[in-house]
């Protein structure tokens, strides 16, 4: 069985441990950077479920808005990182708008599909 993590840091000396820390938060740079598009994003496409009201089909407004805005904040974070050189956190940012982008794609491709055949357009 391979040693864990702990295991490992324990054997390390105090220079090397420093290093794993290092690592460890570059990780969570990255990890910020993929997150923080996503979370941010939820409020604001609530707020337009709320103005819209929840009848006529206005969830999928909702739902467009809030990849938008996916989008939108995740190439704006990834920027301003770039400049302020937060390299792990500007890339987490761009990974999460081509997420962003990819599953809002998707998602469009199939509600249009679904609208289609529900109106019978072959």
């Amino acid at each position: 069985m391979s040693p864990g993590i702990l295991e490992i840091a324990k054997e390390k000396d105090e220079e090397d441990l420093d290093y794993l820390e290092i690592e460890i938060y570059k990780d969570l740079e990255f990890w910020k950077g993929v997150g923080v598009p996503i979370i941010s994003s939820i409020p604001f496409a609530f707020l337009v479920l709320l103005w819209t009201g929840y009848e006529n089909g206005n969830f999928v407004v909702s739902c467009f808005c809030f990849f938008f805005l996916w989008v939108l904040i995740g190439l704006s974070l990834a920027i301003n990182a770039q400049i302020i050189k937060r390299k792990r956190y500007s890339l987490g940012s761009y990974v999460s708008t081509i997420l962003g982008i990819i599953i809002g794609v998707a998602s469009g491709y199939y509600f249009v599909s679904y609208i289609f055949s529900i109106s019978g357009w072959n």
